[in-house]
């Protein structure tokens, strides 16, 4: 019965559906057997690992060579030439394995653009995963460390592996510790080079906590705060998504929050989704956040702006225009 090695779309869903049904841990069959008193079929091997990974056909395989390709309409051939040993799959069962991640992302860089490809890094290096499309569950342990992604890709790369350039060119900006799809976009426009419309201020560390005074401790009822971005020269920036509609509860702890940081010499930049859902605004904000940060640089050109409104909206949906006219207007 031949093996099937499942990569590409196919594998990430599997290590979704993993992440969801089992956090921070996978079941793997040690054993190897054979579901049922006889050989599957092809088709039944597909339906069966189609099953296990939690997606749909046609499903995607990785192959050595041309030669190999699967003929069957239920199933995708990838021909792979990057490493795949023993310690990069994950047996499911006696004749399906699937790619572990740091061979699944150079994967996927050979196919997918670099905005989705950043984020697939930062979702697989953070606390929450995507669930059956846009939903996401969160407060999950991270399926791999940067380093690992890193290490495959170099790899990959010394031996002409197609998308391990691409991945490598992504990781460079892609942190670890995102708690959240909202917080991976802000990272990505975040980290992105002004050239490709980003703010061009990487260098920051996601949700790690850092220890508070004692006075602040007892006035906030915590020894610690951890801010969503942090910059080494004492900026921090806080990311609120339900902005909208935050209770004033919300608003006091937020300004508390923000005193806090103060107190202990960081310069507290605050970011909510109207900051990203007008031109005008984001313009506002990526200003103050490079005046926080001490950068003095020409202002942007026209091309920069054009592909700073373009990433925007790649990122985070249309331009609301009532926030824009408000925005004009002050």
């Amino acid at each position: 019965m031949r093996e099937l090695r499942v990569g590409f779309e196919s594998a990430l869903d599997f290590w979704r559906s993993a992440r969801v049904a089992a956090p921070g841990r996978v079941s793997e069959d040690p054993e190897g057997k054979v579901y049922g008193a006889r050989e599957l079929s092809l088709s039944e091997q597909v339906s069966l690992a189609c099953n296990l990974c939690n997606t749909e056909p046609p499903l995607d395989v990785v192959v050595p060579d041309a030669a190999m390709r699967i003929n069957s309409e239920r199933v995708s051939s990838h021909v792979w030439s990057g490493p795949i040993l023993e310690k990069h799959l994950v047996l499911l069962s006696g004749s399906v394995r699937v790619c572990r991640p740091p061979a699944l992302f150079v994967q996927l860089a050979a196919v997918m653009g670099e905005v989705d490809l950043a984020r697939v890094g930062y979702e697989l290096c953070g606390t929450y995963t995507l669930d059956g499309g846009s939903e996401s569950v969160e407060g999950i342990p991270p399926l791999a460390n940067l380093d690992e992604l890193v290490g495959y890709a170099r790899s990959a790369k010394a031996i002409g592996v197609r998308g391990a350039a691409r991945a490598l060119r992504v990781l460079d900006n892609v942190v670890e510790g995102s708690a959240s799809p909202e917080e991976t976009n802000v990272a990505i426009f975040l980290a992105s080079s002004r050239l490709h419309g980003g703010a061009g201020v990487p260098g920051f560390r996601m949700n790690v906590s850092m220890h508070l005074p004692d006075e602040l401790a007892a006035a906030l009822g915590q020894k610690t705060a951890k801010p969503d971005f942090s910059w080494q020269n004492g900026t921090v920036g806080e990311y609120d998504s339900d902005a909208f509609h935050r209770s004033p509860d919300a608003r006091v702890r937020d300004e508390r929050k923000r005193r806090a940081y103060q107190a202990v010499g960081l310069d507290c930049v605050t970011m909510t989704r109207g900051t990203f859902r007008s031109n005008v605004e984001l313009d506002l904000f990526v200003a103050d956040l490079e005046k926080s940060l001490g950068l003095h640089r020409n202002p942007p050109s026209e091309r920069m702006l054009a592909a700073r409104r373009d990433l925007r909206e790649r990122l985070f949906g249309p331009e609301d225009i009532a926030m824009a006219i408000r925005a004009l207007r002050d």
